[in-house]
């Protein structure tokens, strides 16, 4: 009696875990069908120089066009830069978007370092849910780098500087850092920082101020290059400025003579 009411108990369940086991395989089926119908890929990752322009692309790949309910593009803080419904595409922020044939095109014509992260590509269709990311890194940044003395100290001024950096001073081949005193950085909005330096009592001569980045290991610009740049201009004006001098002593001297004749 006991064997048979085990018995009965056993296969309702056996039935069961039966049920399940095809409900799963099925349900595994389809998202694999599902896949091998649509599948959806963007740029892996992109590098761009700072302030140039880059575009992200999008492509749909399918046996059949699917209907489209959402093709969209969004930034890393999760807002939406561009998105396609309806067939109407509507942009933020200051982009660029296109879809053609299958393909949804975000271009950024301005990068800075606040454009850096994670960009997410989401579609929504009658075949169903995908998305897929894209990495973008912003390479360094430098906008300018100068040189003022005052009282016998010279300030070194970095603006528009990513990733954070810092300035080293040489008076030829010697390092005089350790005689500087760093300013604290300041971040601007578009995440670039300023960086100044000051010099005390510097050489006789013109110290060297460059800009150090830890990030790549090298030097991104070094003041000695603008000086030298200077220095040639101002020769250059010299020169002009005493041939100019030398024929006019030359007209001079001739005019004397006709005169005295």
């Amino acid at each position: 009696m006991e064997e048979k009411l085990r018995t009965s108990v056993a296969r309702p369940m056996e039935t069961i875990q039966k049920c399940a086991l095809l409900l799963w395989v099925l349900m595994f089926a389809l998202a694999r069908s599902e896949n091998e119908i649509m599948t959806l890929r963007s740029t892996e990752s992109v590098s761009p120089h700072c302030h140039g322009s880059i575009s992200l692309s999008c492509n749909i790949s399918s046996l059949d066009e699917p209907t489209i309910f959402l093709f969209a593009w969004y930034a890393p803080n999760g807002r939406a830069l561009c998105e396609l419904k309806n067939g109407n595409i509507s942009t933020h922020n200051g982009v660029n978007c296109v879809y053609k044939d299958q393909q949804l095109v975000l271009t950024i014509g301005h990068t800075k370092p606040t454009h850096e992260g994670k960009y997410l590509c989401k579609l929504h269709s009658n075949v169903g849910a995908k998305q897929s990311y894209s990495q973008l890194n912003i390479q360094e940044c430098l906008h300018s780098l100068h040189v003022h003395s005052h009282d016998g100290n010279s300030t070194c001024h970095a603006r528009g500087v990513y990733p954070e950096a810092h300035i080293h001073w040489f008076q030829g081949s010697n390092n005089l850092t350790d005689s500087s005193v760093a300013h604290p950085r300041v971040r601007s909005e578009d995440g670039t920082y300023e960086i100044a330096s000051t010099l005390l009592h510097r050489p006789h001569s013109t110290p060297n101020c460059s800009l150090w980045s830890p990030s790549s290991g090298r030097y991104l610009s070094s003041t000695r290059r603008h000086e030298k740049m200077a220095y040639a201009e101002e020769v250059t004006g010299s020169s002009k400025a005493s041939s100019y001098g030398g024929a006019g002593t030359s007209m001079a001297l001739l005019a004397a003579a006709l005169i005295l004749l």
